[in-house]
């Protein structure tokens, strides 16, 4: 019996170990349609009028708010790809209601002059978590309450939201790979009973 429990920690500590660290790690695809162009500005190809275009973000939904405290998540949004390109990203996720947004930039400069990337949803309300965050954007991307502004310095595209969708599904959880272990426990300490 010594042994069982000996062998169920070690397979239960070893299926914790296992788990990812990036279990928290989402990407989302934003997809929206160019309908202003800033005057005296000729947007790239893939952002002018009538085109439509996606932004896949990486977000880190594991992000605490900013100091502690309110809805604000400074950096929660890891890198972006628009137009081809990746970047890493600064930024900011901000969901304390009325006015809600994923507002980033990239860390450096991209040949495309993009700099600054706001997806507004004016109709939010406050979320005390990226997630849950997430899911309101998801659910308010095509209602007229959205928009998407890309900055090109000091040029502008706007674009309307048709959808913003997860694309990625989040590695698994410590707890939900134990529960998938357990069988397998008992599987092995049943062999070890049988065999003693």
């Amino acid at each position: 019996m010594t042994n069982f429990k000996a062998s169920a920690i070690v397979s239960i500590a070893a299926l914790a170990f296992a788990a990812s660290a990036h279990a928290d790690i989402q990407t989302w695809r934003l997809t929206s349609t160019s309908y202003r162009v800033q005057d005296g500005f000729t947007a790239p190809a893939f952002a002018q009028t009538g085109n439509t275009f996606s932004i896949d973000y990486v977000i880190d939904t594991s992000v605490p708010t900013l100091f502690g405290s309110g809805n604000d998540f400074s950096n929660a949004v890891l890198s972006f790809t628009l137009n081809g390109i990746t970047s890493a990203a600064s930024g900011y996720i901000m969901a304390g209601g009325s006015l809600n947004a994923i507002n980033i930039w990239p860390t450096s400069g991209r040949n495309d002059g993009i700099d600054f990337i706001s997806f507004n949803n004016f109709a939010g309300t406050p979320q005390t978590d990226i997630a849950s965050a997430l899911k309101e954007f998801s659910t308010y991307a095509k209602t007229r309450s959205t928009d998407l502004r890309v900055d090109f310095g000091d040029k502008s595209v706007w674009a309307k939201p048709s959808s913003f969708v997860m694309t990625s599904v989040p590695e698994p959880t410590t707890w939900w790979l134990m529960l998938l272990g357990a069988p397998l426990v008992l599987l092995r300490a049943r062999k070890q009973g049988a065999a003693a």
